[in-house]
């Protein structure tokens, strides 16, 4: 007689295991806080118009988007969960909470300091 057994299936985890990749989710949004204060800066040395900003936030919501896409088919074995993007979130926040504001003051000095130098080379270079 065979006695059969059911089989979890692949996609099935522990709870420790998705404890994990809330984890990582929430790590994820890290980075993302670090090129959003690069976008930051840079807009802060050159001005730019709405189209220009625009399309700079398109590009960073691609950017994340593709983070996240490729967290997920990493480590989450392909299976979306709408926590990965809410952790995500928490992580940005969580950057722009605490490192991002002390980086923020770094970033804007260094900016405003770019922003004399750029000026100064563009007034001597026009005469």
């Amino acid at each position: 007689m065979l006695l059969v057994f059911p089989v979890a299936p692949d996609t099935f985890r522990t709870v420790e295991e998705e404890l994990l990749l809330l984890a990582g989710a929430v790590i994820l949004g890290l980075p993302a806080g670090l090129v959003f204060d690069s976008l930051r800066f840079f807009r802060r040395i050159l001005r730019h118009h709405w189209a220009a900003v625009m399309l700079e936030d398109i590009a960073f919501l691609v950017f994340i988007s593709f983070l996240l896409l490729t967290y997920v088919s990493t480590f989450g074995k392909g299976q979306f969960r709408f926590y990965y993007l809410i952790a995500c979130l928490c992580g940005f926040v969580i950057y722009e909470c605490t490192i991002g504001r002390l980086l923020f003051c770094l970033w804007d000095s260094f900016a405003r300091i770019c922003k004399k130098l750029l000026t100064t080379f563009v007034k001597h270079s026009k005469k």
